[in-house]
């Protein structure tokens, strides 16, 4: 008589099954583990192991990817070219988080060719020739198709880095021409459906900021600067909704649908909307596909099999000397694969809160404007015969401000 018990072993979370052990001819024997079982357990140990070093020693570089936000200005731009620049990048070294990432794996390297350095020297004070050493033909023809896979990692991060920035600038132009139209299309006096249009527009920028960076949420009050935009009812069904940017554009197409414009001006204003939605499914292509993983992995893998078989390779050419021509190659190739892997998902680099609050401001001095002019106002040059009405202009745009 055959009794089956099924074990259940539990690992990481992960449920695996066990082994059956069968009766048979009054003795109990195990039937051999599955290959496939262990391979899964070590595998599950593996990540969850590397899982807590990448929380240990990325959290710091994680959370100062924020702090390399930066909207350039003239006075940036003049330093950025300055011919000082050599100078103070050198400077800088200590706080490159591209140069921490990759420091412990160029230390590594370095400890490697400083043991393969005094295992060879050993033998060479003996008379005798190293056992293990690298022909140094294969590492330069290797060599060539290290760069090429390290050139193409970088250049396709940074064409992603490109369209971001593009896609998401996109976002607040074609906010600012739908609100344009929207002052010009509008009726003269639906100044309640140009307040909540203008309202959403900053809302769509916002939500989507949160939603590509992942750092916030609407539910936050405290993350939320469109109290003076929205009203709390808006406010709480843009908090409920699923799709954040998505519900901001269905709220904007829903105010131009009832803004009784002609035909003709409806489309162009249609046309707009679209171009919103095409930029947000754009940035959601961005943040949902990285470049292919087994390109990744393969960079990663060759250049660390590359790195490893170097120093076996330079000692018969620099004997100590290539224990820092090592270190060096290394803090140069891997530093080129940090910085393709570190601007590969832009948003979180990319200075968004910049880009909403042009926006807001573009948006509100639209408004102003508007207003002044629907009421009469003249905004006179400064310097012309209407000094006097320009300051009386001035000060109610500062009343209208408050």
């Amino acid at each position: 008589m055959k009794v089956g018990i099924h074990v259940v072993q539990t690992l990481s979370g992960h449920t695996i099954s066990g082994q059956r052990f069968l009766n048979k001819a009054g003795c109990n024997k195990l039937r051999p583990a599955n290959k496939s079982s262990f391979r899964a357990q070590s595998t599950s140990a593996l990540d969850e192991f590397l899982h807590r070093i990448e929380i240990n020693i990325d959290k710091d570089k994680e959370a100062a990817r924020s702090e390399r936000r930066q909207a350039f200005t003239h006075v940036d731009w003049k330093r950025h070219r300055s011919s000082a620049r050599f100078i103070r990048h050198l400077s800088t070294i200590p706080e490159s988080w591209v140069i921490r990432g990759v420091l412990w794996h160029v230390a590594c390297f370095i400890l490697l060719a400083l043991g393969v350095a005094a295992f060879n020297y050993s033998y060479a004070c003996k008379g005798l020739v190293p056992p293990y050493s690298i022909a140094i033909e294969p590492m330069q023809l290797t060599s060539f198709a290290l760069s090429l896979l390290l050139v193409f990692r970088t250049n396709a991060s940074y064409a992603r880095w490109q369209e971001a920035r593009r896609s998401f600038g996109s976002i607040t132009t074609t906010g600012k021409d739908i609100m344009r139209q929207s002052l010009a299309w509008f009726c003269e006096d639906d100044w309640a459906g140009k307040m909540a249009l203008s309202g959403w527009l900053q809302a769509l920028a916002q939500s989507s900021m949160y939603h590509l960076q992942n750092e916030g949420h609407l539910e936050d009050d405290s993350l939320v600067p469109l109290q003076g935009c929205l009203s709390p009812d808006e406010l709480a069904q843009l908090r409920i909704s699923s799709h954040k940017p998505t519900f901001c554009i269905a709220m904007i197409t829903r105010l131009v649908s009832r803004a009784g414009m002609p035909t003709e001006l409806l489309l162009r204003m249609d046309e707009n909307i679209s171009t919103l939605v095409q930029a947000v499914s754009s940035c959601e292509r961005i943040i949902n596909t990285p470049i292919p993983l087994s390109y990744t992995r393969h960079t990663s893998r060759f250049l660390m099999v590359w790195l490893t078989c170097l120093p076996f390779s330079l000692w018969q050419y620099c004997g100590w000397a290539m224990v820092p021509i090592a270190g060096l190659i290394s803090f140069v190739l891997l530093g080129i694969e940090e910085i393709g892997v570190y601007i590969e998902e832009p948003f979180s680099l990319l200075p968004l809160e910049s880009l909403c609050d042009k926006l807001t401001h573009s948006i509100d001095n639209m408004m102003l404007e508007h207003r002044l002019f629907s009421e009469g106002e003249v905004i006179t040059p400064k310097g012309s015969t209407g000094d006097s009405e320009c300051l009386a202009t001035s000060s109610k745009m500062q009343r209208y401000n408050c």
